[in-house]
């Protein structure tokens, strides 16, 4: 199983940041990835206005599920 996370770095539409992880496996796998315990090609991270953006997304389809608005039932989890 994976994992991923979004941290806000900055404020702003324009000019805010965000640092985006992927980590796979979550738990270190040595056997299966004996170098680092992890795939390297799907353990990857990056910083930028797009994952602020992502995160901003995320935060009001949060709020419309939440809150129990029309079609909150099609939102992810």
């Amino acid at each position: 199983m994976g994992a991923a996370c979004i941290v806000s770095a900055g404020f702003g539409m324009t000019k805010g940041a965000a640092a985006t992880m992927t980590v796979f496996p979550i738990v270190p796998d040595f056997k299966k990835y004996p170098e680092y315990g992890r795939s390297i090609g799907y353990t990857v991270g990056e910083a930028g206005l797009a994952g602020h953006w992502m995160k901003w997304i995320m935060h009001y389809m949060f709020l419309h599920k939440v809150k129990g608005y029309p079609f909150w039932w099609l939102l992810p989890e």
